[in-house]
This record gives C-alpha cells, sequence and structure tokens, in this order.
C-alpha cells in the first residue's frame, strides 16, 4: 500500500506537467508555422513547406490520440494516411502541409487566411 501511495506521488509532478501542455497549439513566426502538441514540438518553414485548404474530415484513427482538443497521431485520409497535429478531427478547414516527403493535417484557426505564408502546391 505504501509503495502505491509513493508511486502516486512521484508520479503526480509529471501528470501535472503534462496536464498543463495538453491540446494542440499553433504559433505563426515571421519564416515558419510551430506546432505545439504535448512535449512534440514540429515547425513547418514557410520556404520549405507546401500547403493546401481541405474540407475533408479525418477518417480511420491508424495509431495515436485522439481526445478533445488534441488529434495527433497517423489517420486515414483519402487513399492513404496523414500524420494529425491538430485540434478537432472535423473541422470545417484544415491546411495540408507537405514537407519534406510527409503529408501533415493541421487546424489553426482561419487557415484559409494563412495559405498564403507557404510555397503552392505542387502537383502529386
Amino acid at each position: 500500500m505504501e509503495s502505491a501511495v509513493l508511486v502516486l506521488l512521484l508520479a503526480l509532478p509529471v501528470l501535472l506537467f503534462l496536464a498543463g501542455r495538453s491540446g494542440v497549439r499553433y504559433r505563426w513566426t515571421d519564416d515558419a508555422l510551430v506546432v505545439q502538441a504535448g512535449l512534440r514540438r514540429a515547425r513547418f518553414p514557410y520556404a520549405a513547406t507546401h500547403a493546401r485548404l481541405t474540407a475533408q474530415p479525418l477518417g480511420a484513427r491508424l495509431w495515436g490520440t485522439q481526445a478533445p482538443g488534441t488529434v495527433t497521431g497517423r489517420f486515414a485520409l483519402d487513399r492513404g494516411a496523414v500524420h494529425a497535429l491538430a485540434t478537432t478531427a472535423r473541422p470545417a478547414q484544415a491546411l495540408l502541409l507537405r514537407r519534406a516527403g510527409q503529408l501533415y493535417y493541421v487546424t489553426p484557426d482561419h487557415p484559409a487566411d494563412h495559405l498564403h505564408r507557404f510555397l503552392p502546391e505542387h502537383a502529386e
């Protein structure tokens, strides 16, 4: 019994730290979109990232997390898969970002207002 209490006491600071970092947050800098998803941080430089808008919701979760404000991991999209760093799986609009051969699905507020920051999407 004492060991269970000790484990809980030791785990409490870690749990509080992680709870404070829950959700997905977007920050627009002068040269990149920075996405913070829990302990993970992804950077999408405007000059090296291609973007397009989509109204398509995410499909089935292949692996990852889906909780209020946090949708991360691999999800089905079209006939393939996408890495989600999103706040919701069913937004009105999302940005599909292609960087270094990887496709990401992000849901910042007003994605259409930020599309101009990225290079135009090339034909796939």
